[in-house]
């Protein structure tokens, strides 16, 4: 192969054009590299990026796929936006589409959101988000988020929409699911939390009926740390059970 046709394979006209474009990496050494950055990220959210076009990574001649340097850095610039900016994944694949024909990106709207101490993203506590939403912020597969439903783990409402806190909840099952546990095998955690919460809910309930705003809050501090109090104490119990199995 000729300088001319090796440097045309090595660095690609798609954004960004002055990183090589070779496939050398395996989806398992990208994300070595990608974790460094971004720890929560799993290697079923990098191939939920291909398939809404943020990467389109070759396959080699062992049929497995093959990423280049630029598609670390578009997967980089995905999560990037995704943390930073509250992009959905459309918006971001219309961003590296305008990049790639040497245009600029779409502006960012500002939006309402908080990023924890560690740089992952956190929702407002009582926003409300849709499925599609809720497969963005946390790469799960449509199977995934349909048998947390189905197990109750997570419920939409009247309007099919989530609680910001599912975004945590599926992140959760998508750890335990590596690990070769079902949503569906997670019915007696659903009906331990309900048990404590049904504890919470009687003993805070007699200051929180009473009408007036000052009560109502200090009903629902004192559930907050009730709950706190209780995991802890559920920590603890199953750390001393896991010992004497």
């Amino acid at each position: 192969m000729s300088q001319v046709a090796r440097k045309v394979n090595d660095i690609g006209s798609s954004w960004p054009p002055e990183v090589s474009h070779k496939p050398t990496m395996s989806i398992g050494r990208v994300h070595e590299i990608i974790v460094k950055e971004f720890p929560s990220v799993s290697q079923a959210k990098l191939r939920n990026f291909e398939k809404h076009g943020i990467v389109s990574p070759a396959r080699m001649s062992n049929g497995y796929r093959g990423y280049s340097l630029a598609d670390v850095e578009r997967i980089r610039y995905a999560l990037k936006a995704q943390r930073d900016s509250y992009l959905p994944l459309n918006q971001i694949g219309e961003n590296l589409r305008l990049l790639d024909l040497g245009e600029e990106p779409l502006p960012v709207q500002p939006v309402m959101r908080v990023v924890a101490s560690e740089g992952q993203m956190r929702l407002p506590t009582h926003s409300r988000i849709s499925l599609r939403d809720l497969q963005v912020y946390t790469g799960a597969s449509d199977e995934l988020l349909e048998k947390a439903v189905n197990a109750k783990l997570i419920a939409p409402d009247f309007s099919s929409r989530f609680s910001a806190g599912a975004v945590a909840v599926v992140q959760a099952l998508e750890v335990l699911e590596k690990q070769g546990i079902e949503p569906r095998n997670l019915r007696s955690v659903y009906s331990a939390v309900n048990a404590i919460l049904d504890l919470v809910d009687r003993v805070v309930a007699p200051e929180r009926q009473k009408n007036n705003a000052v009560a109502k809050d200090r009903a629902q501090m004192r559930a907050t740390e009730l709950s706190a109090q209780l995991a802890a104490l559920a920590e603890a119990l199953l750390t001393v059970g896991v010992e004497e199995l």
